[in-house]
């Protein structure tokens, strides 16, 4: 499937294709807290699946799946990927890992929202992006827009300017529009 950005590729509580993998863009998987409280729950880049869980448990689809930029997305349907896994021990395998990956991201994600503060979160995806270390510092580039990067640490896209603002202030960061460069790392990390 081509989806330009915008596009959703299923709403919450629609039927997924299948087994979903990005072969070209991006896709953020979002959920609506209330309206116009936008909450995303993850990214998706080229080489990546999703929606594994759902096609399995025959279940609909627990969230937005909404492409970032101009994507391309390939499904496995649930017949085919059924077959596979009783075929191909080595698929099946792989699939069982990435689940139980998914689960440990998850209960990380439930601990860092119930633990963390906004700042803390915020510190926690920027030192969770890679980047390179240089003399300067480390150099990261937000793959998203600021919007979606809000959505992902859990605040308004105003909370995470002023976040960011402050961080800067105290010259842990520098923010030239999607690229910012991190000065401390250690102590942005331990920021409370």
């Amino acid at each position: 499937m081509q989806l330009d950005a915008g596009e959703a590729l299923v709403r919450r509580g629609g039927k997924l294709p299948g087994l979903c993998a990005v072969a070209s863009g991006s896709l953020k998987l979002c959920v609506w807290a209330r309206p116009r409280a936008e909450r995303v729950l993850g990214l998706v880049a080229a080489g990546e699946s999703f929606g594994e869980g759902a096609v399995l448990a025959g279940a609909l689809a627990p969230f937005d799946a909404v492409a970032v930029t101009q994507a391309q997305v390939l499904a496995i349907p649930a017949e085919a990927l059924e077959h596979l896994l009783r075929v191909d021990r080595k698929f099946a395998r792989n699939l069982v890992e990435r689940l139980a990956g998914e689960v440990l991201h998850l209960l990380a994600d439930i601990e860092a929202g119930m633990l963390q503060r906004a700042p803390q979160r915020l510190a926690s995806y920027l030192c969770s992006l890679s980047g390179t270390g240089d003399p300067l510092g480390w150099r990261v580039r937000l793959p998203v827009s600021k919007t979606v990067v809000a959505g992902i640490v859990g605040v308004k896209k105003e909370t995470l300017s002023r976040l960011l603002r402050d961080l800067s202030e105290r010259h842990l960061i520098a923010v030239s529009r999607r690229e910012i460069t991190i000065f401390d790392r250690e102590q942005l990390a331990g920021i409370k």
